[in-house]
């Protein structure tokens, strides 16, 4: 069977669950931690996929993994993929389910890169003007770059605002030069 559709149908399932529980917020908190935790722990899939650990050994794992502080709901559901050996699935389950949660709940995933911290209602500004084009909620992932010295670069659904200083030295270098090609 495709593993594809075997995690969409288990995220489907987890997202419904969570749901009737009032508890869909909570377990995309958690499942947004176990999905950093397999870019943080790179050995974490492969135990996973260890055919001679049990499930109690597994799913103590996870929970390691998790800082050991999971939801009734998330709990119940580690049991069931355990139970139903899905766990070699875990991590495009739980994938799955950021992206329903998102697109059910209108909320983007961006990255904002700036030269230097701001302050936050700086930032809140530029969220809120954006959030009303998108007509949605952003979720920031903020980075601070010194290399491109001043401004903001913004990426959300494969858009990208470059309002940086290095981006618009970068402009003027590039019609500079085509300037200088077409007078040569």
């Amino acid at each position: 069977m495709n593993t594809g559709l075997i995690s969409s149908r288990y995220a489907l399932a987890l997202y419904e669950f969570a749901q009737q529980q009032n508890a869909e917020d909570r377990v995309y908190d958690e499942a947004k931690l176990l999905a950093k935790s397999f870019v943080k722990f790179n050995d974490l899939r492969p135990v996973l996929d260890n055919p001679v650990l049990g499930k109690t050994q597994k799913k103590q794992i996870i929970l390691l993994a998790m800082s050991n502080a999971v939801d009734a709901v998330f709990d119940k559901f580690l049991d069931l993929v355990l139970e139903k050996n899905r766990e070699t699935q875990i991590q495009t389950i739980t994938l799955k389910y950021i992206d329903l949660y998102r697109k059910r709940k209108n909320i983007y995933p961006a990255k904002l890169t700036i030269a230097s911290d701001v302050d936050e209602l700086t930032e809140k500004r530029l969220v809120a003007v954006v959030e009303k084009e998108t007509h949605g909620t952003l979720e920031i992932e903020k980075f601070v770059d010194p290399a491109i010295l001043g401004g903001f670069v913004l990426e959300v659904n494969n858009v990208r605002w470059d309002a940086s200083v290095a981006g618009q030295l970068d402009k003027i270098k590039k019609n500079f030069m085509e300037q200088n090609i077409k007078t040569s």
